[in-house]
């Protein structure tokens, strides 16, 4: 029986990594990812694949190792491991409309990734009597942000996280 050798990713996250698998018989390179991902060609896998992900691209070759080529989903799958190669590596699209701001740990990163954005949120600190140098330090560091026209895209972790996240760099400096 005909095999294949698989792999899929999606972005830089391997989500099944190199494996062989059987080739039952004639389809296309998309129905065999259908099948592999319902577990319709081996009851022992274990991909953890959603069957509402979307094939980027498809690359396949000789050796894990060696210049890919890259091959349209709709091509014969026995034709392509027979001429070409056995190693295909099926590229998932990355869901770029999907953005969930607690999945980010890093508040910098968050800040400098979100400069861009329409509308920018800072916390808020509140100024109570006297101010010691610490929370001055808090106040122009906000002052800083907000006059390089920075800032978070979201509104809903500012006086947690976003605070913590200056807390943190007054203790810093």
């Amino acid at each position: 029986m005909p095999f294949a050798n698989i792999r899929i990713s999606k972005g830089s996250k391997v989500l099944h990594g190199w494996y062989i698998h059987p080739i039952p018989f004639e389809m296309t390179i998309v129905d065999f990812f259908i099948k592999l991902i319902n577990n319709e060609l081996s009851s022992e896998n274990n991909i953890s694949v959603s069957s509402s992900e979307i094939i980027e691209y498809v690359e396949i070759s000789e050796t894990p190792v060696a210049a890919t080529i890259q091959v349209n989903s709709i091509c014969n799958i026995l034709e392509l491991t027979t001429n070409i190669g056995r190693y295909i590596h099926y590229r998932l699209k990355i869901d770029d409309t999907i953005f969930n701001p607690t999945s980010q740990q890093n508040s910098l990163l968050i800040l400098m990734q979100n400069a861009c954005g329409t509308k920018l949120y800072l916390p808020i600190f509140s100024q109570s009597g006297r101010i010691n140098c610490k929370q001055k330090l808090c106040f122009d560091l906000v002052d800083w942000i907000h006059s390089h026209d920075r800032g978070w895209s979201f509104q809903s972790y500012i006086n947690t996280q976003r605070k913590e996240f200056i807390n943190n760099l007054t203790e810093t400096i």
